[in-house]
């Protein structure tokens, strides 16, 4: 019966995983190759965050909607797009752009900068905040 609970729970699972956000065809997310963020600070500064995004046209979709949540102890990117095939067929044109973004911890510990990526990983930066 245990047996039985674990293969239903894990069946759950990846039903949920497997209709995330990440792989709705109708929403594209961007890839970012790459973040830029110190190790340390100190908690009663702001300090800049750089990420490297694909931005442009790629089918039908335009990625350009940059989705940035802050709070006392992250700061989380997704860069996605709107649909743009009902005003006719784009071209493939991709870039790669810098989006900085300015952070300021609160308190002393651990502040996270969290890049979502299309393919439903994250990549993760850890800066450690001083008093």
């Amino acid at each position: 019966m245990r047996c039985a609970v674990r293969v239903l729970t894990l069946a759950a699972v990846l039903l949920v995983a497997g209709c995330s956000l990440f792989r709705d065809s109708d929403v594209q997310v961007a890839k970012i190759t790459g973040m830029t963020a110190p190790d340390t600070v100190s908690s009663d500064s702001s300090f800049s965050v750089t990420f490297t995004a694909m931005l442009g046209t790629e089918g039908g979709y335009m990625l350009d909607h940059f989705e940035a949540i802050y709070s006392d102890a992250q700061l989380a990117l997704r860069v996605w797009s709107r649909d743009t095939s009902k005003g006719g067929a784009r071209p493939q044109v991709i870039i790669y752009r810098d989006l900085t973004l300015e952070a300021g911890p609160v308190e002393p510990g651990e502040f996270r900068v969290i890049a979502h990526q299309p393919d439903g990983r994250d990549t993760l930066k850890t800066i450690t905040v001083l008093p």
